[in-house]
């Protein structure tokens, strides 16, 4: 990787994920629910960090914020639907493009999970935060919207590049497996879970997987699918529209 840019990911608390970006003397933490953590982060790459921006407000991913607001004197980004959960500097709300030095990204607005997360698209990745983890989706039980995630889902997923590697908030993977091999036991959902289970039993992280990735083993892009419709199906046979099969599936999931 050049030096002129660095992407370092590390693990909090049991299963979050924090960011860090930087490019040149400039460096942005994304979701640094733990400041200690994000501290030390900064400090073995030996940057420090100007800018702190969050896909979403919940607590468990904003809550080192306010520390590090003070530690580094860094500008606090976040959409300002989500602002009565924390207190950015600066709204989201709007920006397409956005600059923090020499760091660029893309914001995509990404409702459904909370009103105002987001997605991060930078140098490939595509930072997720609660919307899209490994083989799920964010649940929608904490001021969320099923109907506005599946929305996110169709029209602002589904039209980015399958290239992306998904970088989510949370390390999920083990979690959703059962209810993805449930759905499609064989084919490339059972051959992710393989995958799985060697990266569990060697001790490393799961694989960083593309946007295609998920899309050939993600149920919730995969509404089409035969064993995910048939599920659907007998769940919610008056669906009829993507939306509500995606409800249902969602409806689904937070009872399995």
């Amino acid at each position: 990787m050049s030096a002129l840019h660095r992407f370092a990911r590390r693990r909090y608390f049991q299963d979050n994920y924090l960011y860090l970006l930087s490019e040149g003397d400039d460096a942005a933490l994304v979701d640094p629910g733990d400041a200690e953590v994000a501290l030390a982060l900064a400090a073995d790459l030996g940057v420090r960090p100007r800018f702190i921006v969050h896909t979403h407000g919940h607590p468990d991913h904003t809550g080192g914020s306010e520390r590090l607001r003070r530690a580094l004197g860094a500008v606090v980004l976040g959409h300002g639907a989500d602002a009565g959960l924390f207190r950015p500097d600066q709204d989201l709300a709007g920006e397409g493009e956005l600059a923090l030095g020499a760091i660029r990204l893309r914001v995509h607005p990404a409702p459904g999970h909370t009103p105002g997360s987001v997605l991060l698209e930078w140098r490939g990745r595509l930072l997720t935060g609660d919307t899209l983890f490994a083989l799920g989706c964010g649940s929608c039980r904490h001021g969320g919207d099923p109907a506005r995630l599946a929305e996110t889902f169709a029209q602002v997923l589904g039209a980015l590049p399958g290239s992306l590697l998904v970088q989510p908030g949370h390390d999920y993977a083990a979690r959703n497996l059962p209810f993805a091999l449930a759905l499609e036991p064989s084919g490339p959902v059972a051959e992710r879970a393989r995958a799985l289970e060697a990266a569990r039993a060697e001790g490393r992280e799961p694989e960083v997987a593309t946007l295609d990735d998920e899309r050939a083993t993600n149920p919730f892009l995969r509404l089409g699918a035969p064993g995910v419709a048939a599920a659907i199906a007998r769940e919610a046979p008056g669906a009829r529209s993507d939306i509500e099969r995606f409800v249902a599936l969602r409806a689904m999931r937070d009872r399995a």
